[in-house]
């Protein structure tokens, strides 16, 4: 899904600020840098990176081409692509627009299969990173 998405610069700037991680394409990271100028971005803005420049808006596979080219905006993003228990299934991915479809399409398949909340259990979040007050 973070085919489509985007991050705030003040989950990403620790990757760039003092000094740029060294698995981010130094390209990639000029951009970003642009994107988010100041290493103590404020939290209440929206500033913010694309997970994808390419094709910001479809769901396809550049999320996983992305990060094999080392422009994963999260750590865990670039840690798929370093890992060796993940490594085959990021170049698959990388490799296949279909077979990311077919995955996504499971993946969401069996998500939805999970019991989710109804009527009153749960919440929806005004912000997602906190329960709402």
């Amino acid at each position: 899904a973070h085919s489509v998405g985007r991050v705030h610069c003040a989950n990403l700037v620790h990757r760039l600020y003092p000094t740029v991680d060294p698995t981010l394409n130094p390209v990639y990271a000029e951009y970003l840098k642009g994107r988010c100028p100041t290493p103590d971005p404020d939290p209440d803005a929206v500033v913010y990176a694309r997970n994808d420049r390419e094709t910001p808006m479809i769901l396809d596979n550049n999320y996983y081409k992305n990060i094999i080219n080392h422009k994963g905006l999260l750590i865990v993003d670039q840690q798929l692509a370093s890992d060796p228990r993940t490594t085959p299934f990021v170049q698959k991915m990388a490799a296949d627009n279909s077979y990311f479809h077919e995955q996504f399409s499971r993946a969401i398949a069996l998500l939805s299969e999970n019991n989710p909340l109804t009527g009153d259990q749960g919440e929806v979040r005004k912000d997602c990173r906190y329960v709402n007050i």
